[in-house]
């Protein structure tokens, strides 16, 4: 296969078209397998259809998975190194796909990153695509409904990629927790929220670098 890879040849070859399939498969073990078979596809990122699938397994219902898969991508997406990186017609397809992504996709690719901190520099590669990632992260950061760890994450994550739009949730944020930790002083008895005392440093950490 040459370095543009010929697109026919890689998907009328009979092994790699199991793997395609087995991306998609209803059951994880096969998804999971699919996933190391793909990495020993020769030069499969130059594949369109290939990239596209491994980058749905970034939402897929099984975090290991979902954990592979990330990592995979991110070391294509990692442009600060000598080592593999997505071709233009590839990184295309795969940017598109980011661009789609909704609330709960991306609370899952966080989900990722509360459960391995392993996940992390590949997941800074992959935001780094997501155009309206930062509306999402701002969202997700003060929505109190959402489980602790994600906000976490969420917040991280608004400060490290470096997502201005995120500033002032974050910056409301920690202006809720103050005053809220003020009334906790006011009022005997009142205990500070626990939640708030974890998001809190994250937060003033996060906007020194969105303000820095």
């Amino acid at each position: 296969m040459d370095q543009i890879g010929n697109a026919e040849d890689f998907y009328l070859d009979p092994t790699a078209r199991a793997v395609m399939e087995g991306l998609i498969a209803v059951e994880p073990l096969r998804r999971e397998q699919a996933l190391k078979e793909l990495e020993s596809l020769e030069e499969f990122q130059y594949q369109p259809l290939a990239v596209y699938l491994l980058a749905t397994r970034i939402l897929d219902p099984d975090l290991a998975i979902r954990y592979r898969a990330v990592q995979m991508l991110g070391g294509l997406l990692d442009f600060e190194s000598e080592g593999i990186c997505l071709p233009d017609r590839t990184l295309k397809v795969f940017t598109a796909f980011t661009d789609q992504m909704e609330k709960g996709q991306l609370i899952k690719l966080l989900e990722v990153a509360a459960h391995y901190l392993a996940a992390e520099q590949a997941i800074i590669q992959i935001l780094r695509l997501c155009s309206y990632a930062g509306e999402l992260l701002g969202g997700i950061l003060n929505d109190r409904k959402i489980p602790v760890e994600i906000r976490q994450q969420a917040i991280y994550f608004s400060g490290e990629v470096g997502f201005l739009s995120t500033a002032v949730s974050i910056r409301n944020l920690i202006q809720w927790i103050e005053k809220d930790r003020a009334r906790a002083k006011a009022i005997p008895g009142r205990k500070k929220r626990v939640e708030q005392e974890y998001l809190y440093p994250l937060a003033v950490a996060a906007l020194g670098k969105l303000e820095g």
